[in-house]
């Protein structure tokens, strides 16, 4: 049992350090109000991150841009209606997200009309979820927060007066922590009242506390059947990975062009990822280290020492490529559309391998076989004068996760996206930028499971000691804010 729930909690550590549902889609306020599109625009600066190729367009010799990004959003889940239930569905539970404020800054500069450099700050990943200590799913996840930096250096060269490439160094780190119960609420403390009474039965007569044991294996059946007895809080930081960002941009004539963008799979990899441990509340502290000299130490076999152990393990940011066309009928109109693809099938396992071999766990082998995903935006922008510039787009983006891996962790579904936004410029070299933007899931909910194994060994074939399945729902509000210099 022991080896069981200290494999599980390192598994549920890192299956969502960098995984879709976690993705940030706000590298910019002006494109987040335009769908997120810009592969084949001219954004200056800020086509650092969208199309590098594109930064040389740039008609100032300087140009700065930055910005910041709220993120508020809320899942619902509910148990499928079975047999052991009644068939009846599950109480519906909500999480309780706190706000996620990934920001982004750009800076580029034009020596020449046929040269750029730039560099770049964003936050690709970076999201929270807070289910709360006592809910149905607390022995998957609780609580989790992460999030990925990268810092990108960028030379853009015209090649003729309408082609131009460019290429950035994408150099990427991350950090997060996660809670979760060691054991199910509800079956952690019958299972432990019955380990009670069954060390009780044997005890002398006599002894202080048989007269005790019965009243405290009630208390724990009692007071403590919604109550996650015991937790751990994961955490580790993934070592810096270097890709590429590259691109390049043609404009067919005044009013037409394409660009292409290609980002290069990057592995993030965790070294020495490390835990604490906390009880419910000290009384259920004070209970198991009572009983648990009695039994010679049976009760603690239940709970593995996640904070003496450490573990490394490797996971695939995937390749991503994207096509872009923007279209411009007239001086005041801008319309655009991407088609991103994005090669998640590169996620097909996860092994987990613990650094102190004393612990004697073998690696935990995990199968998730990602699909591949294709996301399509579209996006429009209105300048009706000097001062203001209106915008307004959707994206529709697809989920690599089969419904038989839905974890609460990573509740990743199909999501459609709108966005609107507009530009305020005050004075010259300035402008303001705001944008909003409402996620919403394709489908009214998503229906799946997630398999619970005993990963005594890695043998892939084994059928689930249980499975956690329900509906989940979505949605999420996300706000943004930046400001634009040129000189």
């Amino acid at each position: 049992m022991k080896k069981i729930l200290l494999s599980l909690a390192a598994l549920c550590l890192t299956t969502g350090v960098f995984a879709e549902g976690y993705q940030v889609n706000n590298m910019s306020a002006k494109q987040t109000a335009m769908g997120h599109v810009g592969t084949a625009m001219k954004l200056n600066s800020e086509s650092i991150f969208f199309n590098p190729a594109a930064s040389v367009f740039q008609k100032s010799k300087f140009d700065i841009s930055v910005g910041f990004t709220g993120i508020l959003s809320s899942v619902r889940f509910r148990h499928n209606p079975t047999m052991e239930n009644g068939y009846k569905s599950g109480d519906l539970q909500k999480s309780d997200n706190g706000l996620s404020t990934p920001i982004h800054a750009y800076f580029n500069y034009k020596p020449s009309d046929r040269w750029a450099i730039g560099l770049g700050f964003y936050v690709p990943d970076g999201s929270s979820m807070k289910w709360g200590d006592n809910w149905t799913g607390a022995h998957l996840v609780q609580e989790i927060n992460l999030a990925a930096y990268t810092v990108q250096p960028t030379v853009s060269f015209k090649i003729t007066d309408k082609l131009s490439i460019g290429v950035g160094a994408t150099i990427t780190w991350g950090n997060f922590d996660l809670s979760r119960a060691l054991m199910p609420v509800g079956k952690g403390s019958e299972d432990i009242a019955k380990m009670i009474r069954a060390y009780a039965s044997k005890l002398p007569a006599g002894h202080p506390m048989a007269g005790q044991a019965e009243q405290i294996a009630k208390e724990f059946e009692t007071e403590y059947h919604d109550v996650a007895l015991v937790s751990a809080k994961l955490q580790g930081d993934a070592n810096v990975a270097v890709g590429v960002n590259a691109g390049i941009l043609y404009d067919i004539n005044e009013r037409w062009s394409v660009g292409m963008t290609w980002r290069s799979r990057m592995n993030m990899k965790v070294d020495r990822g490390t835990a604490a441990m906390r009880f419910g509340d000290q009384k259920i502290a004070q209970y198991v280290a009572m009983f648990d000299k009695i039994s010679g130490g049976a009760i603690s076999q239940l709970l593995p020492p996640l904070d003496k152990g450490t573990f490394r393990t490797e996971l695939p940011l995937p390749t991503s490529v994207t096509w872009g066309i923007s279209f411009r009928p007239n001086p005041k109109w801008e319309l655009s559309a991407d088609l991103q693809w994005v090669g998640w099938s590169a996620y097909k396992d996860l092994t987990v391998t613990f650094n102190e071999p004393e612990l004697g766990i073998a690696p935990i082998y995990s199968v998730k076989n990602y699909s591949n995903t294709v996301a399509y935006r579209v996006g429009a922008q209105y300048t009706p004068g000097k001062l203001l510039t209106l915008r307004l787009g959707a994206y529709v983006d697809e989920s690599p996760v089969s419904s038989d891996y839905l974890n609460p962790e990573t509740p990743s579904m199909a999501k459609l996206t709108y966005t609107t936004g507009f530009s305020l410029r005050p004075t010259k070299g300035m402008s303001i930028d705001v944008a909003y933007a409402y996620v919403t899931s394709c489908d009214p909910e998503r229906t799946g499971s997630y398999p619970i194994y005993d990963y005594k060994d890695p043998n892939p074939d084994k059928k689930p000691t249980s499975v956690f399945t329900g509906n989940y729902s979505l949605h999420a509000n996300v706000f943004s804010v930046g400001m634009n210099f040129n000189f």
